[in-house]
């Protein structure tokens, strides 16, 4: 019976603690920009709006650049945001393809892509406060979220 109440109380405070850690992600200075979360420091994504090429059959996005300015070494990296506008429910993680001195994301306007979104996970905090994370580990890369529909981009790289 002991053991059994020392487990409960344990999984309690455990169950309490990890709500807390989720919780201590700090404000973001400035609404509607997304930022990597780096313990308790807070980097801003870089925020690009390129102009889609459109062949018919796909849309292609190019953005300037084999590197996006914000870079974070984790492979499960998480982010923050404080929305007014983005719909933060809506976004999608995708993976960009060097190609010469830019980066490249074409998705399909028909029929499955190629490039599928990264699964990510939208917890609200407070307000209009939201945490998101990705599902899976990713690979060393050049990345963007998006709200689908939007020609703004939130980059960052991982290394």
């Amino acid at each position: 019976m002991r053991k059994a109440l020392a487990i409960a109380v344990t999984l309690s405070v455990a169950v309490t603690l990890a709500a807390q850690i989720k919780k201590a992600i700090p404000k973001p200075d400035k609404k509607d920009v997304i930022y990597l979360v780096h313990a308790s420091n807070l980097v801003q994504t870089e925020i690009v709006k390129p102009t889609p090429k459109d062949d018919g059959q796909s849309l292609t996005w190019s953005i300037p650049g084999e590197s996006s300015l914000a870079r974070t070494p984790l492979a499960l990296p998480i982010f923050t945001v404080d929305a007014a506008i983005i719909a933060p429910e809506k976004l999608q993680l995708y993976p960009f393809e060097i190609k010469g001195a830019h980066r490249e994301l074409s998705l399909k306007k028909k029929g499955p892509s190629e490039t599928e979104p990264i699964l990510i996970t939208i917890t609200p905090i407070s307000g209009t406060l939201y945490r998101i994370e990705l599902v899976n580990e990713i690979p060393n890369g050049e990345y963007g979220l998006t709200v689908p529909g939007s020609n703004q981009f939130f980059c960052f790289s991982v290394f």
